[in-house]
């Protein structure tokens, strides 16, 4: 028979890459190139999206062993950064400044000694991360 050490857990159980932004959406086009400074200071913190029962600081540890050593519970930025990106023809640029973090899943339960779940609570979560820069997409308006 298994034992585990049994107690208060909280598990990640599934993630995908997110652009935390935060400021402006700039916008440019049609065609062209799309040059942008950020000069002004900022930051974005992991914040629980939904759900109840689990902490920020117990979220961003689980993120850190199972999706990323860069996650934290909050990255801020205050130099400036150049960004330059051709657009298409006929099409717009839009970018914003943010941290390349992660939508997670995640559940918070107590583990009994015989190594058996008892599901408390679960959710979602934004997780920030130190890696921080523009995301860039295109729109036909």
């Amino acid at each position: 028979m298994r034992v585990c050490d049994g107690g208060w857990k909280t598990d990640i159980y599934a993630q995908s890459t997110k652009h935390l932004g935060r400021g402006p959406i700039y916008k440019d086009g049609r065609g062209g190139t799309m040059v942008l400074t950020r000069v002004k200071s900022g930051s974005v913190a992991t914040k629980i999206t939904t759900g109840g029962g689990a902490s920020v600081s117990g979220i961003v540890a689980e993120a850190k062993a199972e999706v990323s050593r860069e996650s934290v519970k909050e990255v801020s930025w205050d130099t400036q950064h150049q960004y330059r990106r051709d657009i298409h023809r006929n099409k717009y640029g839009n970018a914003q400044f943010g941290s390349w973090g992660h939508y997670v899943k995640w559940q918070k339960y107590y583990q009994l000694p015989n190594c058996k779940k008892t599901q408390i609570s679960y959710g979602t979560a934004d997780v920030a991360n130190k890696t921080v820069g523009f995301k860039f997409w295109e729109t036909s308006s």
